[in-house]
């Protein structure tokens, strides 16, 4: 909870989607350059309050130096395959190198995500190589959002198919709540109130004068 000049902004972090912590690391998509493979997820928000991009976790392996994952937060057009439009870019982690480990990229700037709306986050890589886990048996994504498509591109987007793959991620997000309006304690009443008063005496009496 966080106060906002005179109201008070209720807000509240929460997995808008998701899948960790996962439960082994036998399945896997292989992200590669050159005509990189591309992994998209489709994710749609319930009617109700908007949320606020905090970050995303990815869980690879093999993210070495000089890798370059490229992740971002994609629109919809209402079709089966992620948007063209990029609505959230991510500043990416430090590689750790050979090895698995969870990876938790950061958005370049705000983004919102509204109430009732699809959304994809799109995965690939510009230069380098790297795998995105996921479990075996699948474990599929749940949260405030709800799956709505999983789809692969092994020629750099220029075509997709679906894909039986649950990559392991989270996505996390803050509720946007509108302000609640405060009402005044008694004792704050009976002090304005008081302080009213006060200011008509001296007025009267200055008016006396």
């Amino acid at each position: 909870m966080c106060t906002n000049g005179g109201g008070v902004n209720p807000v509240r972090a929460a997995v808008l989607i998701g899948n960790l912590p996962q439960t082994n690391d036998n399945a896997s998509t292989f992200l590669s350059t050159p005509a990189p493979a591309i992994k998209a997820l489709a994710f749609t928000l319930p009617a109700g309050n908007n949320y606020s991009l905090d970050n995303v976790i990815l869980r690879l392996r093999d993210y070495e130096t000089g890798g370059n994952p490229l992740v971002q937060i994609r629109n919809d057009v209402g079709g089966s395959d992620p948007g063209s439009t990029v609505l959230a870019s991510f500043t990416n982690p430090t590689p750790q190198g050979l090895g698995t480990f969870n990876y938790t990229f950061t958005p370049t700037g705000p983004l919102t995500f509204t109430a009732g709306t699809k959304y994809w986050l799109y995965v690939t890589t510009t230069f380098g190589a790297f795998s995105w886990l996921g479990s075996n048996p699948g474990i599929t994504p749940t949260g405030i959002a709800t799956l709505s498509g999983v789809r692969l591109s092994s020629n750099g987007g220029s075509s997709f198919n679906n894909s039986t793959t649950f990559n392991s991620f989270q996505i996390n997000a803050t509720e946007i709540t509108g302000p609640v309006a405060s009402t005044p304690e008694p004792g704050a009443i009976a002090a304005l109130s008081l302080f009213g008063l006060g200011l008509l005496g001296v007025k009267g009496r200055r008016n006396e004068g």
